[in-house]
């Protein structure tokens, strides 16, 4: 449905194929949410997600009012503040990052060969492989060559998957799904979303217990999904203040130098804007948008490079 965006709603730039989207748009699901949906393209350039973040081009990327949100590290923390079951249940708690940063991490590779690496150039298509060569150093024919290897990387989480849910339980920590869920969920939702890679799903389904923890997963769907346009999202930006900051600058850095944000494996321009916060619970740059609006955008710890600007 289309209509008026209130302001605090989450806003999700995202596009359909995308994992890690999926895997937001699942965490919505699982809080009952009502979010708004600003389709963006799978490549660059982004000009309605980088007018507030700056250079980010990743996807997904979360806007709440004034305060935007790179990478689900960045994401599933702030959803956990809005209404709805944690996203970090007992018994496993903080636990859930601690698997969530290695489905997102080593193991997200391994499931791209295995879903990617059957795909000929022409199911990619010219303008795709470019940006991800450009942006990724991306190398098709390093990839097909490795993806028997990474299915079976990718196998093996699956398996341990099946080996934590073998006592009965419904998710990985017990009765409640959580962020380390919905990490291994999306890992497999795109293994399975690609035509090619059928074999490789369909064996990591046939471990026991994990094609009926992925319908579980699944059944939660998306919340509710509200389209809007870019206008829509600045307006909302508009009628915002940016939370406040929690959290300090750690040595080197100083609090209001000024600073580029990049991620590492990348050769994407950085996110430029003043420090507000730089330690283990993440990063966070004020940024003046235009005239009389300022946005925070925020990063996770893990995985950014932080330099003078």
């Amino acid at each position: 449905m289309r209509g008026i965006i209130p302001a605090m709603i989450p806003i999700l730039y995202h596009y359909e194929a995308s994992p890690f989207a999926e895997l937001v748009r699942a965490a919505f699901g699982v809080k009952g949410l009502t979010w708004g949906s600003l389709l963006v393209p799978r490549i660059m350039p982004k000009p309605d997600q980088t007018q507030l973040t700056g250079a980010y081009g990743r996807t997904p990327v979360v806007q709440i009012g004034a305060d935007i949100y790179c990478d689900t590290g960045a994401i599933l923390p702030a959803l956990e503040s809005l209404p709805g079951p944690s996203l970090y249940p007992a018994p496993l708690g903080p636990l859930h990052r601690l698997v969530a940063s290695w489905a997102n991490g080593p193991q997200f590779f391994a499931h791209v060969g295995a879903a990617m690496g059957g795909m000929t150039p022409e199911m990619m298509g010219e303008d795709f492989i470019k940006d991800r060569q450009a942006r990724f150093g991306m190398d098709l024919a390093a990839l097909g060559r490795a993806a028997p290897h990474l299915a079976g990387q990718a196998l093996v989480a699956s398996q341990l998957l099946s080996d934590t849910l073998s006592d009965g339980r419904a998710f990985i920590g017990g009765d409640e799904p959580g962020a380390g869920d919905l990490a291994l969920y999306s890992n497999i939702w795109f293994v399975k979303a690609v035509p090619t890679a059928a074999a490789n799903s369909a064996a990591m389904l046939a471990l026991p217990g994990v094609e009926d923890w992925f319908a579980r997963m699944a059944g939660f769907g998306h919340g509710e999904r509200r389209e809007m346009t870019a206008d829509d999202a600045l307006a909302a930006a508009r009628a915002a203040t940016p939370a406040t900051i929690s959290g300090g600058v750690d040595a080197p850095y100083v609090a209001g130098m000024m600073v580029g944000v990049a991620q590492e494996g990348t050769k994407d321009a950085p996110s430029v804007g003043r420090l507000l916060r730089c330690c283990s619970t993440g990063i966070s740059i004020a940024r003046e948008v235009e005239d009389g609006l300022t946005a925070h955008v925020h990063f996770p710890r893990l995985g950014q490079v932080v330099a003078p600007a």
